[in-house]
């Protein structure tokens, strides 16, 4: 023995507490290691590129341009776009934990934000298709009422000989008592419906999207699997929905299919052609100035969205979210079929819209061509002369 000891005692108690003190020591930094992995250089820079550019500046644009619409007081096609605004808020504001998910291919956070984070994905995916999808509607049917109301008030002077009766009709006599001369008054019915109502479809999809995400908020929680070729490894915590039965799961299951991914992709695909079509038929009439409502611009947005949506979104339909039902039972991380990489970047892509959709609508609403009022810069006055300057 290389020690000095005055006993046997001393000798055995002073092994067994090195041997449990070290064994104890590498299990808690094993531990430790485990549940706070550090990140690498590359982590950092790519969580630091997404929260700085898109994440922030996403934010601010999306607040700039919901400070606009509310300003201007804003109706019809542009009351879509301030719930989208709203949305992509939200969505940026969650997006770091899907980002977490991605890169660490294990979920690091506690189950609490497993809830969160799979209520507030669900809820922002399924609200964001369905607003556009009823912006699409909203545009049709405004262009359907313009070009009822140009028809109408062409055909008006070829009729206007033999409405002269039912004008005559229409007159009611107003008497008074201070004067005894009779005066007729004509209402005109023609031109009573001059907007579409976007109250209920806008309710309508917010209802839609909490129904969707309730059950998510409910039966979401962490999975944890270990691994089958590497035992020494961590186990893998997965962020998944777990309903207390196999039919309560098969229901959650088809409900996202319809919901989620049949219904809107053919529903979007369809109002998108209509949108396209109305659009370039629209040039060869003037809007009637009955309409209260912008009909080129509300088409125009319902392209530029749908497009979006369709160029930056429906891959995480088909790439993450129907494959992680296809590979059911076996619980999957986002993504499943693709590399570490291509998922985060897919990932980045689909989180990218939500910097993109404010950027290009704040540049449609300044462009004078689509005759849009709407301020997004605060005014100061100047104390001299009370001139306003943006």
């Amino acid at each position: 023995m290389d020690d000095d000891y005055t006993s046997f005692e001393d000798y055995l108690s002073n092994e067994v507490y090195l041997t449990h003190s070290s064994e104890v020591e590498d299990a808690i930094s094993n531990k430790t290691r485990h549940e706070l992995p550090l990140p690498d250089l590359t982590e950092l820079v790519i969580l630091y590129a997404f929260n700085t550019v898109i994440v922030a500046a996403g934010i601010v644009l999306n607040l700039v341009l919901v400070k606009g619409i509310v300003g201007a007081k804003a109706s019809g096609a542009l009351l879509f776009v301030l719930q989208i605004a709203f949305i992509d808020v939200l969505t940026l504001l969650t997006s770091n934990w899907e980002l977490y998910y991605s890169i660490r291919r294990t979920w690091i956070f506690s189950y609490v934000h497993c809830t969160l984070y799979s209520g507030f994905e669900s809820f922002t995916s399924v609200a964001i298709v369905y607003f556009i999808i009823g912006l699409n509607f909203h545009s049709i049917s405004s262009y359907n009422l313009a070009v009822d109301l140009a028809k109408h008030a062409l055909a008006i002077p070829e009729v206007e000989s033999a409405t002269e009766s039912l004008t005559e009709e229409n007159n009611y006599e107003v008497a008074t008592d201070s004067i005894s001369q009779k005066r007729s008054l004509t209402i005109d019915y023609r031109y009573k419906k001059r907007r579409i109502s976007v109250r209920l479809p806008i309710l309508l999809v917010w209802f839609i999207a909490a129904s969707e995400s309730l059950p998510l908020f409910l039966f979401a929680d962490i999975e944890t699997i270990a691994r089958a070729d590497r035992a020494e490894q961590p186990a893998i915590q997965y962020c998944t929905d777990l309903p207390n039965t196999v039919a309560n799961h098969n229901i959650v299951s088809i409900m996202v299919i319809i919901i989620r991914i049949i219904l809107p992709t053919v529903t979007l695909v369809i109002t998108l052609a209509q949108t396209v079509v109305k659009f370039y038929r629209g040039k060869h009439f003037t809007q009637p100035d009955e309409i209260e409502e912008n009909v080129a611009f509300s088409l125009k947005l319902s392209m530029f969205l749908s497009i979006s949506y369709i160029c930056f979104n429906s891959q995480r339909l088909y790439g993450s979210l129907l494959q992680e039902i296809v590979l059911q039972p076996s619980i999957v991380p986002k993504y499943p079929s693709f590399s570490s990489a291509v998922g985060i970047s897919l990932a980045v892509l689909h989180f990218s819209a939500s910097f993109i959709r404010p950027l290009v609508l704040i540049i449609m609403c300044k462009q004078k061509i689509n005759n849009v009022e709407i301020t997004f810069t605060c005014q100061k006055r100047s104390e001299n002369n009370g001139i306003s300057m943006q």
